[in-house]
């Protein structure tokens, strides 16, 4: 090709030189005028032109007119420089271009300058003279040519000449590039790709663009052709470091470029992004052009952008659900009334404390409170100036000691304060305080009520083995005080060691329980089945409402594990019982009871408590069929824990049962006294549970939150990681707890999840949006279960406070 254009140039020179030679030879025979003699001839015509017209002005003295006339002729002639008018007696009459200066000059210097005279005759007398500057024409041999009209007209048909040649060659060329390197059967062949392609040539030109590609960035194919690849509006990938465009890269290097995503704006001004391959053509030799394949991923990409964006929102939500459950954490281990820590938090707390301790050798005191007289308070002025006392006696505690150490609502009205770092002369002087801002607490009703409290302190310098023998010196050092007369502080001596308890009193569990383990138990049904882990709370809570009037404390600490583990044997159950909605059959009945039984060898195992493992054994039992012979203690607890667990069995319902009214669910329970229910635990219990408890607000407000948003948590991990095989049970399991904790919004987004999991064809996108509502919904949700749990809590320290 190129070859044949070289031959192309050299008979256009040969067509030129034959021009330039006819061109000449016209000239020699006198074919074309003289234009330098024309030009002569032209300026001693105008010369004389203004030579009669400046003499008719003089006959009339008009110099003013002659001067504006000779002015306006050298303005509009650009061979002209100057004009001037000088009469016989040499005076310069008109001037017109600074001609007295120019014609002066002409004496010693006429270089460039070409002078005209022309005389001035009036009555047939000479009067003068008018005298003409006009430009000289170039000596120089360069000059001579640019300004010889012959050359210029040879110039001119030698460019002209050339470039139609080039262009007609260029035209050709083209043609003979698109039909004859592409020829139709291979274009027709190309055009029946799905792939956009271009084939460019060394300088990137756009040779051919197949169909698909100009149809997709809605530009004609032939339009191309003309344009260089480079120019179209290309936009690199946000991660491409070299941005080079893949086919100069195979242009150049003869290297072949795979899979890069390029951006373009297409004719309607939308963005297009493509996945380019680029292949040099012409084997190894650089420079002979590119095939260039274009796979149209806007919508894949789009795609996959939008599912990045969904997924950072679903990984941004679930951190915030995260910072959400380890709220609701920290209020699930607050003791509800007071404020306080709960017995299991604390445990979980005293534990790691007393492993510091240890390690660091520091003292760690025990400061053991508990409320003189506190049954006849209830009895006097009711419970609910009981519980007032019991957030007073807390919010002192806490005012006190909050800041240095730990303080827990152990008990009833029984509270334990844990200090570390405090030594055993400085609890006790802390525990005497103490004893003194209970005293100075006073009501405006019943303003007669004094309040005063039994204190025993001990440290870990007196050798305690564990934590729980660390409290229980600080408990014998509390029955001592109330032995004392009440209202003191007793410090722990080597002597107490071995003092009896009275009845009053409590006895020490064969092992102490770890609040830990308890813990980690309910955690893991919390993932199987968070119902069951709100209804153990709720009647744990009840318990220890009941237990504070009817079994002495450490029974009722037992009581209180028991009822948060009576249920553990269903983290075993299968899904398809566990979710049931339709009454259950006898066989499955019997497989139910066969894992509670599994669960009293689980807890009897890991803790080897005998007490617990009674309490849970009997709590089938019915009260007519429990043998006298038995231990009096246990199965008062375990009848306690059954009165509880069929109430908030009645009144809560469950996932498939709406609960009862509060006073149906007691005429039921009175209906069953003597028979199944203890007649003197059901008295109790009535005296107690005046009305249906609001666990929303009062227990288990943020236990609901905290559930939901551990359910929440686990699906959003199982959508992240598109396991559609276990989402479908998780968020069935969601909706219906959700729906039965009223909690609509949540419920309703869970069962979109389902369905959507549970389709043929699952559409992560929808399921990522969808995820998304879930996760917004239970934010709000738990915001506003922790603000209600707060809210009461918050106002009764205020009213505290005030009192």
């Amino acid at each position: 090709m190129g070859r044949v254009y070289f031959q192309s140039i050299r008979l256009a020179f040969a067509i030129v030189c034959l021009g330039a030679s006819l061109i000449l030879g016209s000239q020699w025979f006198g074919l074309l005028p003289d234009v330098a003699q024309i030009k002569s001839d032209s300026r001693r015509r105008l010369a004389e032109s203004v030579a009669i017209n400046a003499a008719s002005h003089v006959r009339k003295q008009q110099w003013i007119d002659l001067r504006i006339s000779a002015q306006t002729i050298v303005d509009r002639d650009k061979d002209l420089i100057s004009i001037g008018v000088r009469n016989s007696r040499g005076y310069l009459k008109v001037d017109a271009g600074h001609h007295d200066e120019l014609w002066n000059r002409l004496a010693s210097d006429p270089t460039g300058v070409d002078p005209v005279v022309v005389p001035i005759t009036l009555n047939r007398r000479p009067w003068g003279e008018v005298e003409f500057c006009f430009h000289a024409p170039d000596q120089s041999q360069l000059g001579a040519i640019t300004e010889h009209p012959l050359l210029r007209l040879l110039a001119f048909y030698c460019i002209a000449g050339l470039f139609g040649y080039t262009v007609f060659v260029g035209k050709v060329m083209r043609v003979f590039t698109n039909t004859q390197v592409v020829p139709d059967r291979v274009r027709q062949a190309l055009d029946t790709l799905a792939e956009g392609l271009l084939v460019l040539d060394e300088k990137a030109k756009i040779v051919l663009a197949n169909r698909a590609f100009a149809e997709t960035i809605d530009v004609a194919a032939d339009a191309l052709v003309k344009s260089s690849a480079n120019d179209l509006e290309w936009m690199f990938d946000e991660e491409d470091v070299d941005q080079e465009y893949p086919w100069m890269t195979a242009i150049d290097e003869s290297a072949t470029i795979t899979e890069k995503i390029m951006h373009l704006h297409d004719g309607n001004g939308k963005r297009r992004i493509f996945s380019v391959n680029a292949a040099p053509i012409g084997g190894e030799d650089a420079g002979r052009g590119a095939l260039a394949t274009f796979r149209d991923v806007t919508h894949i990409e789009e795609h996959r952008a939008e599912l990045e964006t969904m997924l950072k929102m679903l990984r941004e939500s679930r951190d915030e659900i995260e910072r959400k459950n380890r709220e609701l954490e920290i209020l699930a281990t607050q003791d509800a009334l007071t404020g306080c820590m709960n017995r299991r938090a604390f445990f979980q707390r005293f534990n790691k404390l007393w492993s510091a301790a240890a390690i660091q050798e520091k003292p760690l005191s025990c400061i053991m409170i508990d409320n003189d007289h506190f049954k006849n308070v209830n009895d006097t002025y009711g419970h609910a100036v009981g519980d007032e006392v019991l957030r007073q006696v807390s919010r002192v505690l806490r005012e006190m000691h909050s800041d240095h150490g730990l303080v827990c609502r152990y008990g009833g009205e029984e509270f334990c304060v844990l200090l570390p770092g405090k030594s055993f002369e400085l609890a006790i002087k802390l525990a005497e305080e103490t004893r003194l801002a209970i005293e100075a607490i006073t009501f405006d009703d019943p303003a007669e009520l004094r309040l005063t409290a039994s204190i025993g302190v001990s440290e870990t310098r007196f050798e305690a083995e564990d934590p729980q023998e660390l409290i229980n010196q600080a408990d014998v050092c509390l029955y001592a005080a109330k032995r004392n007369g009440r209202n003191c502080v007793v410090p722990f001596q080597p002597s107490l060691a071995n003092m009896e308890v009275d009845d009053t009193g409590r006895d020490q569990p064969e092992n102490p329980i770890s609040y830990p383990a308890v813990n980690a138990m309910l955690t893991s049904l919390a993932y199987r089945d968070p119902e069951t882990v709100a209804h153990s709370r709720r009647v744990a809570e009840l318990c220890r409402r009941v237990s504070a009037e009817t079994i002495d404390g450490k029974l009722s600490a037992l009581l209180e594990v028991a009822a948060l583990l009576h249920d553990i044997g269903r983290i075993g159950i299968p899904d398809e019982l566990l979710l049931k909605a339709d009454q259950l059959t006898v066989n499955e009945l019997a497989l139910i009871a066969e894992y509670d039984r599994l669960g009293i060898e689980l807890i009897a195992t890991a803790f080897e408590n005998e007490t617990l493992t009674s309490i849970l054994e009997q709590l089938k039992t019915p009260y007519d069929q429990i043998e006298s012979s038995e231990c009096h203690d246990v199965p008062t607890a375990s009848q306690l824990l059954a009165v509880c667990d069929y109430y908030d069995t009645l009144v809560a319902g469950n996932l498939y049962r709406k609960g009862i009214p509060h006073e149906q669910a007691l005429e039921d329970i009175r209906r069953q006294s003597g028979t199944r229910f203890n007649p003197t635990i059901v008295l109790a219990f009535e005296s107690i549970v005046t009305s249906k408890p609001d666990f929303t607000r009062d227990f288990c407000g943020e236990e609901i939150a905290f559930q939901i948003g551990i359910q929440v948590e686990r699906l959003a991990d199982l959508i992240g990681n598109q396991d559609a095989d276990n989402l479908v049970p998780l968020a069935d399991r969601l909706s219906k707890y959700a729906r039965h904790s009223g909690i609509v919004p949540i419920a309703t987004a869970a069962e979109r999840i389902r369905d959507q999991a549970a389709s043929e064809e699952i559409s992560w996108l929808d399921m990522l949006q969808f995820s998304n509502e879930l996760l917004s919904f239970c934010r709000q949700t738990q915001t506003k279960l922790t603000e209600s749990v707060n809210e009461p809590l918050d106002q009764s320290v205020q009213a505290g406070s005030k009192a």
